[in-house]
């Protein structure tokens, strides 16, 4: 009887195995497709915008002034070339794989839902990557999740703390995997904003797929940053702080997905690197990196808990 049951209960956890792996397939097939359709209307409204300019008139718009005048604002900046973003791509691999190969890192054995990191302190800066291996899936479906999540303004920004104040505007698009955003970032009781002009590019490896989020220098393309809306004179009255200041971060992060050889899964980890100051500081931001990696886990591969 028992035997039964339990011959029963595996083929139908065969059964379903399969009908997931199905359905992550053809999710995988509608991302793919959603992802060439933005490429292409996105060219599309770029060779629109071209054709206006060399017709010497503005055409009506049919998306909010708001969002046109934005983005007017964001384009602001001398577009970085596909062969520009090549060589930060070939400069930012070789980083990633320096530091994985790296024999002097310190690892925790420590387990957060099954997060695990290792760091390095290397002068002023702490470069880390926190690690995980999500079963039964295939590095481009994550890879391809992540990507949707990681470039989409709203998305982005759902995965830092309320009391961060984060922002993410998308100034260029050089082609599908290779993107343009400003970020800005402000701790909780500081006054200064952290700001960096980023590109994000994603590639295939040898065994999987890799996404860099690098720096660029924002005065050699122009950019000055994307102005948010402005306070009334009532506003500065009653609003007796300063003017927060601004520096412009030189960040470096990055995503590895790579996939097992039995396929059984796929080995993730998201690393970087930043300037700690302080023990203080890098407390705060490696709480966050962690909790950022749980929210970014809960969208893209499946729901965890409830980060609030």
């Amino acid at each position: 009887m028992l035997h039964d049951k339990y011959v029963e209960a595996t083929s139908e956890k065969e059964r379903q195995m399969k009908e997931n792996a199905m359905l992550r397939r053809i999710h995988c097939q509608h991302l793919t497709f959603h992802k060439k359709l933005a490429a292409a209307s996105a060219a599309e409204e770029r060779e629109r915008r071209r054709e206006r300019e060399e017709a010497g008139q503005e055409e009506p718009t049919k998306e909010p002034e708001s969002d046109s005048s934005s983005d007017n604002q964001r384009l602001e900046m001398k577009p970085i070339t596909a062969d520009a973003c090549y060589e930060v791509i070939r400069a930012a691999y070789t980083e990633v794989r320096k530091f994985q190969r790296s024999r002097d890192l310190y690892t925790s054995n420590a387990e957060v839902l099954g997060w695990t990191h290792r760091y390095r302190l290397e002068g002023e800066k702490l470069q880390y990557s926190i690690c995980k291996f999500f079963p039964g899936r295939s590095a481009e479906e994550i890879s391809d999740r992540g990507w949707a999540v990681m470039t989409n303004e709203s998305s982005y920004k759902a995965l830092h703390s309320r009391g961060l104040t984060s922002n993410l505007y998308d100034i260029q698009t050089v082609n599908d995997d290779n993107r343009v955003f400003c970020r800005e970032l402000q701790r909780p009781g500081q006054n200064t904003i952290m700001k960096a002009l980023l590109l994000m590019s994603r590639f295939q490896t040898g065994d999987g797929y890799m996404t860099v989020y690098r720096a660029l220098d924002h005065d050699k393309f122009g950019f000055t940053g994307v102005d948010g809306p402005g306070r009334s004179g009532t506003d500065l009255m009653m609003n007796s702080r300063p003017p927060a200041s601004v520096v412009w971060l030189d960040m470096f992060a990055w995503t590895s997905f790579e996939s097992c050889s039995d396929g059984s899964g796929v080995d993730f980890q998201f690393g970087g690197e930043m300037k700690h100051f302080s023990a203080d500081n890098a407390k705060f931001w490696m709480m966050e990196v962690l909790l950022m990696a749980l929210r970014w886990e809960s969208r893209t591969v499946a729901p965890l808990i409830t980060l609030r």
